[in-house]
C-alpha cells in the first residue's frame, strides 16, 4: 500500500503530465504561446515602438556619423562611444581620457578631430589623429577654425597682439600661409567649397553681422550678406547655398532663409527656428528642423538663445526647399521634450540624430 506522501507524489505527477499533453494539443507544433507586453495588468498594447531613441546615457560633444555607425564623445571623460544609429551594438571606440572637455570637430573624412578643453580656466586646442594615434597642441592664437571639404587642411583666424590674419595649415597647425589680413577680431571661419572659404561676424539680434567669401588661393574676398540681425548660418553640402537667420534691430521676429550664392538671392521660407537646428539633406535641396512650438515675444535671439535663457519645445519637420512642400516628419505623440542642436543624417538618410540641449544626450529619430 501506498504512504500518503508516495500519493501525493504520484497524484502531482499525473497533473504534470496531464498538463504538458494538453499544451502540446492545444499549440500548433513549431509554435509557443505569445507573451502579452506593455499594458497594465498584463493585458496586450497595440502601440507601436517609439522612432525617438535615447543613444547616449550622459552628456556628449562631437558626434559623427559614418557608415551604418555614429560615434561620439563623452563629455565627462572624453571616451569615444561607437553605436548603431538606434543605440544598438555600442561599443568603446576610444578610451582615452580628455577632461574639461568643451568642443569637438571631426575632419569630413571622420579619421582625426580638433578638441577644445579647458586647462586652467583657458581654452586650449589639440589636434588628434585616431588612426595613426598622432596628438599635437595648437598655438594659443589659433580661433575660429574649419576643416577643409577634402580633410586635408584646416582655416583659421589667427590672432596675437600684432596681428589678426586668416590662415591655412595642415591640420596639426605646420605648413601654415595667410590668405587675408583682417582687423575684425573674433570671427566664424568655415571651408563650403574647395577654393572657398567664408568668414562672418558672430550672430546677434541686437547688432548687424555680414558674410565674406575668400579665394583661397589668391586671398579675393567679396561681402555676400550685407549687415544684417540676428544672421546666423548654415552652409549645404555643396557649398552653393546657405540657411540663415535674420531678425529686426530688437533681436524680435525671427525668420529663417536660404541664400544662393551663385544668384546672390534670398528667399523667405515662412517659418521661424534657428540654422544651426536644422540638417541638410545630401540632394542640396532638402533641410530637415526641429522648428519652436512656442517663441516667446521678450526673447533677444539668437543672443538669449546662445547664454541658455530659453529652452524651446520642438517639432520635426522635412521641407523642400524647390517645391516649398512640407511634412511633418514625426507625427506620434512622444513623452520625451525636445530641444535639438547639431542636426546630423544618416548616410542613407534614414534617421536623423540630435543632441538634446534639455538634458546634453544623443537621440536618434528614425525616418
Amino acid at each position: 500500500m501506498f504512504s500518503n506522501k508516495t500519493l501525493i507524489l504520484i497524484i502531482v505527477g499525473l497533473v504534470v503530465l496531464v498538463g504538458g499533453v494538453l499544451l502540446y494539443l492545444y499549440y500548433p507544433k513549431g509554435e509557443a504561446p505569445v507573451p502579452t507586453t506593455g499594458g497594465q495588468n498584463g493585458q496586450a498594447t497595440d502601440q507601436a515602438p517609439s522612432r525617438m531613441k535615447t543613444l547616449s546615457q550622459e552628456p556628449v560633444l562631437g558626434v559623427a556619423v559614418e557608415d551604418r555607425k555614429v560615434k561620439y564623445y563623452l563629455k565627462s571623460n572624453g571616451h569615444v562611444v561607437e553605436s548603431d544609429f538606434d543605440g544598438s551594438n555600442s561599443s568603446l571606440f576610444s578610451s582615452s581620457v580628455l577632461l574639461n572637455l568643451l568642443d569637438v570637430s571631426w575632419s569630413p573624412d571622420k579619421n582625426r578631430v580638433i578638441v577644445l578643453f579647458n586647462q586652467g580656466g583657458e581654452i586650449k586646442k589639440g589636434f588628434y589623429d585616431h588612426k595613426t594615434r598622432q596628438s599635437v597642441s595648437l598655438a594659443d592664437g589659433l580661433k575660429s577654425f574649419a576643416w577643409s571639404p577634402d580633410s586635408g587642411e584646416i582655416a583659421y583666424q589667427f590672432i596675437n597682439s600684432n596681428e589678426s590674419n586668416i590662415s591655412i595649415s595642415n591640420p596639426d597647425g605646420s605648413g601654415w600661409k595667410t590668405i587675408f589680413e583682417t582687423k575684425i577680431k573674433d570671427l566664424i571661419v568655415e571651408w563650403p567649397q574647395n577654393s572657398k572659404i567664408s568668414i562672418r561676424t558672430r550672430p546677434s539680434g541686437l547688432a548687424p553681422s555680414v558674410v565674406y567669401l575668400i579665394d583661397a588661393d589668391n586671398g579675393k574676398f567679396e561681402k555676400i550678406i550685407q549687415e544684417t540681425f540676428g544672421l546666423a548660418f548654415l552652409w549645404s553640402p555643396l557649398g552653393n547655398k546657405a540657411l540663415y537667420s535674420e531678425t529686426d534691430e530688437n533681436g524680435k521676429n525671427l525668420k529663417l532663409k536660404v541664400f544662393d550664392v551663385d544668384s546672390r538671392s534670398s528667399q523667405d521660407l515662412n517659418f521661424s527656428t534657428l540654422p544651426e537646428k536644422c540638417a541638410w539633406s545630401k540632394d542640396n535641396k532638402t533641410i530637415f528642423c526641429a522648428v519652436p512650438e512656442e517663441i516667446p515675444s521678450p526673447l533677444i535671439l539668437p543672443d538669449d538663445y546662445y547664454k541658455n535663457k530659453i529652452s524651446f519645445d520642438d517639432v520635426f519637420w522635412r521641407f523642400n526647399l524647390e517645391t516649398g512642400e512640407r511634412i511633418n516628419i514625426l507625427k506620434d505623440k512622444e513623452t520625451v521634450a525636445v530641444d535639438a542642436k547639431a542636426l546630423l543624417l544618416s548616410p542613407l538618410e534614414d534617421y536623423l540624430l540630435f543632441i538634446n540641449q534639455k538634458d546634453g544626450r544623443l537621440y536618434s529619430l528614425s525616418l
